[in-house]
């Protein structure tokens, strides 16, 4: 009988090959977080413009949206390891390169945006093959845990990193330079560790068919899957809607709050340390019933709570509303996650998380309106409006769709996998 509650929140991490996966991941999001508060100071400090992050966000979005699926093939087809280990030596490359141009004092928006297109294209094969590794490296029984864990890693990093950046940032012998070469060696021990971590080979014989084979049998999977179009339609509107609102985080605390690279940090910080209890939460919850409407209420609760941050008129509550923010948004998607690949046929974890990754893709191409409107209506106008947009989105999707349906009449069991054919 498995062992639910707060006593099981870490019960993956006794799997020796996944706490080493779990511990490179650490590194690799710690650098990530960093790179949020870095790049928005950096941009936003050369331009003053929130159009300007809007488009270095769709930088990032460009090659998500168009390598995502081939990403997910070929997490399926090749060794995953491999992928993340050539994904993460380039976002290290990267990081350097950005620190030596920002030293050299020759460093502008379109170099920005070429290093964004360059790390959303590594990520978009780095993504699904690490989502893919786990189910394999924990097995069915413990992948609402790990992928739970795995989620805190990501936001309990969100705790440090972007706090370390704004601090860093503000020490004059250190500043931008001395954090993005912190990035680029936190990549390259991503890549030592990830060298001793067994496993990740492709899951599928040599027999296979064409790569746009692959491909075609992926999509064809999910559309005639019972729950896998709900599920991802529920992970889409949440992150194109509500998630834009962390590229604001700059203009938030330049002309809301009036504070520095400090105050953007420590934004960032509370928002990870809401996010963290919200995974861990999630983690807790072992193999519960009623996951679609536990999943719901988070939804329900990053809209609203986008709301009550919007209308912060001090830095204060703005990291009060924030916390609750966090919590919200990652139990809901730790939770969605878990759902996803809970549903999903091992030979098709790859291509399935390549289709749920388009979502985040999509993200920055709603990212770029946001911030026109932000620079015409303000930025806490606009984050208000998309809040109680999500609110009403969601709400019509459990109210009006057939899906929503299937997943509450199947709680308290496993989630069913549609056939291969």
């Amino acid at each position: 009988m498995a062992v639910s509650g707060w006593p099981a929140t870490f019960s993956s991490l006794a799997n020796p090959h996944f706490r080493l996966l779990w511990t490179s991941m650490l590194f690799s999001f710690t650098a990530i977080q960093m790179s949020f508060t870095a790049q928005g100071f950096l941009t936003y400090d050369l331009t003053k413009s929130a159009t300007s992050l809007g488009v270095v966000s769709l930088g990032w979005g460009i090659p998500q949206l168009l390598f995502s699926l081939l990403g997910g093939v070929a997490a399926d087809r090749l060794h995953k390891r491999w992928l993340i280990v050539f994904s993460q030596s380039t976002m290290a490359a990267t990081s350097l390169l950005t620190a030596v141009l920002i030293q050299t004092d020759v460093i502008a928006l379109w170099q920005i945006f070429v290093m964004a297109l360059v790390t959303g294209t590594v990520f978009a094969f780095n993504v699904p093959a690490r989502q893919a590794w786990i189910p394999e490296l924990v097995g069915h029984e413990q992948l609402m845990n790990a992928v739970a864990l795995n989620s805190a890693a990501f936001t309990s990093t969100g705790i440090v990193g972007p706090g370390l950046a704004g601090g860093l940032i503000a020490v004059p012998f250190i500043g931008l330079t001395g954090v993005y070469y912190l990035m680029a060696g936190c990549y390259v021990v991503v890549v030592l560790l990830l060298l001793r971590t067994p496993g990740g080979a492709p899951t599928r014989d040599r027999e296979r068919p064409s790569l746009l084979q692959d491909l075609v049998d992926g999509l064809r999977y999910v559309r005639r899957h019972k729950v896998l179009p709900i599920l991802l339609l529920m992970g889409f509107v949440p992150i194109v809607l509500g998630m834009p609102y962390r590229t604001f985080f700059p203009v938030f605390a330049s002309e809301v709050y009036g504070v520095g690279s400090v105050g953007l940090g420590a934004m960032g910080m509370v928002m990870s340390i809401g996010a963290l209890a919200g995974s861990l939460g999630v983690a807790s919850l072992s193999n519960t019933s009623k996951r679609s409407l536990i999943q719901l209420a988070g939804g329900l609760g990053f809209g609203l709570t986008l709301i009550l941050f919007a209308a912060a008129p001090t830095l204060p509550l703005g990291l009060a509303a924030l916390l609750f923010v966090g919590l919200a948004a990652n139990g809901y998607w730790a939770l969605n996650n878990t759902m996803v690949l809970g549903s999903t046929d091992p030979d098709y974890y790859g291509r399935v998380m390549s289709v749920y990754m388009l979502s985040w893709s999509v993200m920055p191409f709603a990212a770029l309106p946001e911030s026109a409107l932000a620079d015409a209506l303000g930025v806490q106008a606009m984050v208000a409006s998309v809040g109680a947009l999500l609110v009403l989105a969601l709400i019509a999707i459990a109210l009006l769709l057939p899906g929503h349906r299937r997943l509450r009449d199947q709680e308290g069991g496993p989630l069913p996998a549609a056939p291969t054919r």
